[in-house]
């Protein structure tokens, strides 16, 4: 995957090609979005090995960013992200939390910057409470997000 990675597109093999199909097709997606929403768990502080392995597949240099002689740019801009957190006992944005600040920057990485959470998080206390509140929170952005539609439209 790697030798594939950084081998010109136009110098790389058919199995070269295969390997990095996945990967294509997830940045594809992205670049084809403008709004992104991505489930975040929180296991142990941080986030689970497959939205871990999603970030190594989507993070890639010359197609989700660039170097540049000021460092690393990334090519998704222009998009919105939301990240549903749910969290077991970690309060979200508390320092105990490594998942979200890994996420933005992640995101911030490949240029998506524009990055809002909504938690439901302390599910194992208060799980009815967080649910209530994350529900709310997905209407009011849904609501926002209808007027602003109307008012481009």
């Amino acid at each position: 995957w790697i030798g594939a990675n950084f081998t010109a597109p136009e110098e790389r093999s058919e199995t070269q090609n295969e390997v990095l199909g996945f990967s294509d097709q997830l940045v594809g997606e992205l670049q084809a979005a403008d709004t992104i929403v991505i489930g975040v768990p929180i296991y142990n502080f941080s986030i689970p090995a497959s939205l871990k392995a999603w970030v190594d597949m989507i993070a890639r240099a010359r197609l989700s960013f660039r170097y540049t002689a000021d460092g690393p740019e990334g090519l998704l801009k222009g998009k919105k992200a939301y990240l549903v957190v749910a969290s077991g006992g970690v309060a979200v944005g508390s320092a105990l939390d490594f998942a979200t600040p890994y996420m933005r920057h992640a995101l911030a990485f490949v240029g998506i910057t524009d990055v809002q959470i909504v938690a439901a998080e302390k599910l194992n206390n208060k799980a009815d409470e967080a649910i209530d509140a994350a529900r709310i929170n997905i209407a009011n952005l849904v609501n926002e997000t209808s007027q602003l539609a109307n008012r481009v439209a």
